[in-house]
């Protein structure tokens, strides 16, 4: 069953590595960069979901705001989400940051002691699915009339909780390969991950080490579970000596001052931030497979405002909402009626996205916690 839902989303990605985008804005926008009024208010598909939609929206108002517990939405990004939302509803919006392990806790704190301030969570995908699996979450999509829209999803919000419909989508990351333009000339650049072994790329790559963070285990799961790669596989990567950093920023500072000619598992979002400050990096498409990663939202049960929490995530999930979060963190949303906003060089068309599941984010946790990585290659 899982196989045959990454199956049908791979078409869908596919689909959407063909689209012509938009040309890049800046990085982060400025709350005024973003005028609300260019978008019509989110509507349901009738006239009964309409007025029942409208009693949440009235509701919602009454409840005059709502807290939202979030790892992505910081500084000027936060800024820029909250003045959006709150002049297109008139609902105040905090934000309160922080990382997802901190809110599994809290949240948990909140219920216990009966003093809820939390409405609203987001963040790793799997972080919100231990929230729902303790029992900290709520289902609210049967509600939500932006679900109901025909034909403007690149994947449907639920495609990773497709029974239970608590865990939402509403972005994803690439993760992929990048390399230094001044090393490596077009022609030269690995079209597939088995050209990485080539005799030619020794101690010349960089990997943020699996015992520091846990990008590489994300992307040996999914291609492992896909066919591109196996144990031989990691080995023989291994063999070609790689740089080990503590990933992110770290891996890009280095292949930008040209310690390095490849990054080996690189984040989408992270890179456009060298890229945008004129460093020579670029994106590979790897035509096995490059992965896409999701970040997830979703509704905290029993929450004080429970109406303006639909509200919200409606919003999230609407063309206005999606717009607002992809230009202010230049990050790729689910929907094919917003522009691309990704910082221009790292708008690669991908030959072929595997998109990474709740299965794979829980084996790709064991492992790193197992420290699977050194255990096989003997480090």
């Amino acid at each position: 069953m899982i196989k045959r839902i990454l199956g049908l989303i791979t078409i869908v990605m596919v689909t959407m590595a063909l689209v012509t985008c938009a040309p890049a804005a800046a990085p982060v926008a400025t709350p005024s960069a973003i005028p609300t009024s260019n978008f019509p208010p989110p509507t349901s598909q009738t006239a009964t979901q309409d007025a029942a939609w409208a009693k949440v929206v009235a509701a919602a108002k009454k409840e005059g705001k709502l807290t939202a517990y979030s790892f992505n939405w910081v500084g000027d990004v936060g800024l820029t989400v909250q003045k959006a939302f709150e002049s297109r509803y008139g609902i105040k919006l905090d934000i309160i940051t922080g990382r997802g392990s901190e809110f599994i806790e809290r949240i948990k704190t909140e219920r216990r002691v009966q003093q809820q301030v939390g409405d609203f969570t987001e963040g790793s995908p799997l972080h919100i699915q231990s929230m729902k699996l303790n029992g900290s979450l709520a289902s609210i999509v049967s509600e939500l009339p932006v679900i109901k829209e025909q034909g403007v999803w690149l994947a449907e919000p639920t495609v990773i909780d497709t029974q239970d419909k608590v865990n939402l989508v509403w972005r994803f990351e690439v993760l992929s390969p990048y390399m230094n333009t001044k090393l490596v000339k077009p022609e030269d650049a690995p079209g597939s991950w088995k050209d990485l072994l080539d005799p030619k790329w020794v101690g010349k790559m960089s990997i943020g080490d699996p015992n520091i963070q846990s990008t590489f285990s994300r992307v040996a799961v999914v291609f492992m579970e896909n066919g591109v790669w196996n144990e031989d596989y990691v080995k023989a990567l291994y063999k070609q000596k790689p740089g080990f950093t503590t990933g992110g920023a770290d891996d890009f500072s280095r292949l930008s001052r040209g310690e390095v000619s490849l990054v080996i598992c690189g984040a989408e979002a992270t890179a456009a931030k060298f890229i945008v400050e004129g460093a020579p990096i670029q994106p590979i498409d790897m035509r096995d497979g490059v992965v896409f990663s999701t970040g997830s939202m979703a509704a905290i049960a029993g929450s004080p405002n429970p109406n303006a929490t639909k509200v919200f995530i409606n919003w999230v999930l609407s063309q206005e909402g999606q717009t607002v979060t992809s230009k202010a963190q230049s990050i790729k949303v689910l929907r094919k009626d917003v522009a691309d906003f990704r910082a221009k060089g790292a708008q690669v068309q991908y030959t072929r996205p595997l998109v990474e599941s709740i299965q794979h984010l829980e084996k790709s946790t064991r492992m790193f916690q197992e420290k699977w990585f050194d255990k096989l290659v003997g480090r």
